[in-house]
């Protein structure tokens, strides 16, 4: 017996059967987005956000964001691995404490 199997493509944004698609990546707020549709719907797409483009500037990678709380001193850095090794966790002598550590150490209070 043979058996045939079929992939259709569907619109994303009116469920429509494409026999072609177009794959539009974006983001906003650094949140990233990805839908499939047709060529049509992808100029409009675009001819929507055209204006937004053109007074817009490219940027490359991410956006970098604090890591949270550091330790601002060597006498801070020593008081929470102190204080780390005491309760449990595990800490390097040198390099980064990690920022669960920091936030378990200031919230002891």
């Amino acid at each position: 017996m043979a058996k045939k199997q079929t992939v259709q493509f569907i619109d994303d944004l009116d469920g429509a059967v494409l026999e072609e698609f177009v794959t539009i990546r974006w983001a906003l707020d650094g949140k990233h987005y990805e839908f499939d549709t047709s060529p049509e719907h992808a100029a409009q797409f675009r001819k929507a956000v055209d204006k937004y483009l053109t007074a817009s500037r490219r940027v490359n990678g991410t956006a970098k964001t604090n890591g949270g709380p550091a330790a601002t001193s060597a006498t801070g850095a020593t008081a929470i691995r102190a204080w780390a090794t005491a309760n449990g966790y595990e800490v390097n002598v040198r390099g980064r404490i990690p920022e669960s550590v920091i936030t378990a150490y200031n919230q002891r209070r």
